[in-house]
């Protein structure tokens, strides 16, 4: 009986398995929009949830309290793992930092100019410029780790080093180019809880408590601001001291707690959310419309292409090296699983159309099928034509 429970713990705890819990997210949720049970996926999303104090309400569908509000934790997340990097990891070399780097920037150009080559004088079509240059981070490592021992563990790194230069990317772009109308008085309210923060951090307090009221102030003032309330999530992360005056770990202890939730909860529940695309309501039109193809060239070839391309170059120019023990081969394989946007692409797909069926849902099937492509390529490719270098 021990033994069950530590291969289902071992289990649970392999990072391939949250990659898997988000493909069965993903199909489940297609299942049930285009089941019999649709009507009640669309009620769930829809529910109403908030609460109020004095003349103050936030009063938003259950869609919403996912996607502004658990996926700002996931931003906190990637937050705190860039810190930590930074100051005590491999990015402290700043040698180590110039590949994935480059590799992140090929990654957002490349499938940016395809998508806007296909979109090209429609200035509303446009907006979905940055949807194909996301990656999903989770479904692509979990789909490195079924490829087998022959692939090194460097190029594992090199995938999350990548990916955090990729989601800084998503963090610019929506913060940039994604707000709507601002708000002076919830600026002014976000820049007092930044302060309240930055004494905290200086003051070396690490109760849990006092950044947490802080970050909730900080998120609804963001919120209200008209800036994405994710950028919330990455901007208490700097905030977070890397130890207690004890010197404890604070900030890793932090991270360490919220992987399970994240791996386990908030990424399948995003995925259940906002992946459940109703099939019968696609027409053949849409599906060549100018965005579709626009995402579909631009996360299963941009991607691709812009990743291996910068890299090769940062790598012939002797500005960075291959990730130990790799070849050529392999890292071109790791490249093709950078084109699984899926829920990455689709969180940014409702802040470009805001307007979910405006395509008749289209554009998230364009992603959905993108990144299986990606997802299959680039398990093929990596099981059966690289060798060990």
């Amino acid at each position: 009986m021990n033994n069950i429970v530590h291969k289902l713990k071992t289990l649970v705890l392999n990072e391939a398995f949250g990659g898997v819990l988000l493909i069965v997210c993903t199909l489940l949720a297609l299942l049930v929009q285009n089941g019999s049970f649709s009507e009640h996926y669309r009620e769930f999303l829809n529910l109403k949830v908030g609460f109020s104090v004095g003349e103050f309400e936030l009063n938003k569908p259950f869609l919403l309290w996912i996607n502004d509000g658990l996926i700002s934790i996931f931003f906190f997340a990637i937050g705190l793992e860039l810190k930590k990097e930074f100051l005590h990891g491999d990015f402290k070399n700043p040698k180590n930092i110039v590949l994935p780097f480059m590799a992140a920037l090929g990654g957002i150009l490349i499938p940016a100019m395809l998508f806007a080559l296909v979109n090209i004088g429609d200035a509303y079509t446009l907006k979905g410029w940055a949807i194909p240059t996301a990656t999903d981070t989770a479904f692509a490592l979990a789909i490195l780790m079924m490829c087998g021992k022959h692939i090194p563990s460097s190029l594992k790194i090199f995938l999350l080093s990548l990916a955090i230069f990729d989601d800084v990317g998503a963090i610019l772009i929506i913060a940039i180019f994604y707000t709507t109308k601002l708000s002076i008085v919830a600026f002014v309210v976000a820049g007092i809880a930044i302060l309240a923060m930055l004494v905290l951090n200086i003051l070396g307090i690490t109760r849990k408590s006092f950044y947490f009221i802080c970050s909730v102030i900080l998120w609804i003032s963001v919120l209200k601001s008209g800036v994405h309330a994710t950028l919330a999530g990455i901007i208490t992360a700097f905030f977070i001291p890397m130890q207690t005056k004890n010197g404890e770990a604070f900030l890793e202890e932090i991270y360490e707690s919220l992987k399970f939730w994240l791996a386990f909860v908030i990424l399948p529940l995003f995925a259940f959310a906002n992946a459940g695309v109703n099939l019968s309501n696609i027409d053949i039109g849409a599906i060549f419309s100018g965005v579709s193809v626009g995402i579909f060239l631009g996360l299963f070839v941009g991607k691709q292409v812009g990743v291996f391309l910068f890299s090769y170059l940062a790598i012939r120019f002797k500005f960075a090296a291959l990730p130990q023990g790799s070849n050529l081969k392999q890292l071109y394989g790791v490249c093709i699983l950078t084109g699984i946007g899926f829920t990455m692409s689709l969180f940014i797909d409702g802040l470009a159309y805001e307007v979910s069926d405006i395509f008749n849902y289209a554009d998230n099937l364009a992603i959905l099928i993108a990144s299986f492509c990606s997802g299959i390529w680039g398990f093929i490719y990596l099981k059966f034509f690289t060798t060990r270098s």
